[in-house]
């Protein structure tokens, strides 16, 4: 917790990978369904992303503070399309659905007020701010047989946020809910999400070792109560951080190494290992 009157800011990076398939198939894949027989197929995403994420903490009062967040993403996504039995496959619709690219852009930043209780306990609530860009319905693009996208940064809505956390020396658990609400205005309600970890502290010639276990749960995406390809999965794995306090600085590198994954509404979801970096400047 921010001290009364004083300001805190961090900088963080994550890169990992997400691979996500589903199968597509008519009468909903193209208006080419019409005209011909294509067989159902799949479709093979891999998305590679680096986050950046910028925090500006400050503290309102003893035992409160108020925090700003904001991220930038960069998705570089690679594309391929196979049958079902795994072999390569040639969509007579060519790359109206996905297609390889690099995508940047700022997402929807978040505010959330946190107070701490006793000694053990935080609480916060707050909400995203539906700054980040976004697409046009695609499921509706791509019935009519138009490149669409989909890939966004934001989800035009506002989503409710909340947390909780015990943390002691030694031991800590965090959960946050991001809450879906509403439809936006181009017909899109994103999915609710919950993230969750816990783990044990250790203290080590002056380092911060934090092992955890952490989780991830979200529901299905929709576009006008469609479903949204690539939204919904749960997940789970291992995590090691790392504090090196230098001074006004502290550096934080973290490896994430995933345990399981399922993915719903019919596909499938897996994500590497994934690094990351923090520097908090007090």
């Amino acid at each position: 917790m921010v001290p009364a009157g004083q300001w805190r800011v961090a900088l963080d990076v994550a890169h990992g990978s997400f691979l996500t398939s589903h199968v597509a198939e008519c009468p909903d894949v193209a208006p080419e369904c019409a005209t011909e027989i294509i067989p159902p197929h799949k479709h093979v995403v891999r998305v590679a992303l680096t986050h950046y994420e910028t925090t500006l903490a400050y503290g309102i009062r003893d035992q409160m503070q108020l925090s700003l967040r904001l991220p930038y993403d960069v998705k570089d996504q690679h594309v391929r399309y196979t049958t079902l039995s795994g072999d390569p496959f040639m969509p007579p619709y060519g790359d109206i659905h996905h297609r390889s690219e690099k995508l940047t852009g700022i997402g929807d930043a978040t505010v959330i007020l946190d107070r701490a209780v006793r000694d053990a306990w935080t609480f916060g609530v707050g909400t995203t701010l539906p700054i980040g860009h976004t697409v046009d319905d695609p499921v509706l693009l791509g019935r009519e047989g138009l490149k669409h996208e989909h890939l966004q940064f934001g989800t035009g809505t506002f989503e409710p946020l909340l947390a909780a956390q015990y943390a002691t020396p030694r031991f800590f658990a965090r959960a946050e809910a991001k809450i879906s609400a509403y439809e936006s205005s181009k017909g899109y309600k994103g999915p609710t999400t919950l993230v969750w970890s816990m783990g044990r502290s250790f203290r080590v010639y002056g380092l911060s070792i934090d092992p955890s276990l952490n989780g991830q749960h979200q529901t299905l995406g929709h576009w006008h109560g469609e479903q949204d390809e690539g939204s919904g999965f749960d997940n789970g794995g291992v995590r090691l951080q790392v504090a090196i306090p230098r001074g006004a600085l502290t550096i934080t590198p973290g490896l994430y190494h995933e345990l399981w994954s399922h993915g719903l509404g019919g596909q499938t979801f897996r994500q590497s290992t994934t690094f990351s970096v923090g520097v908090t400047i007090r």
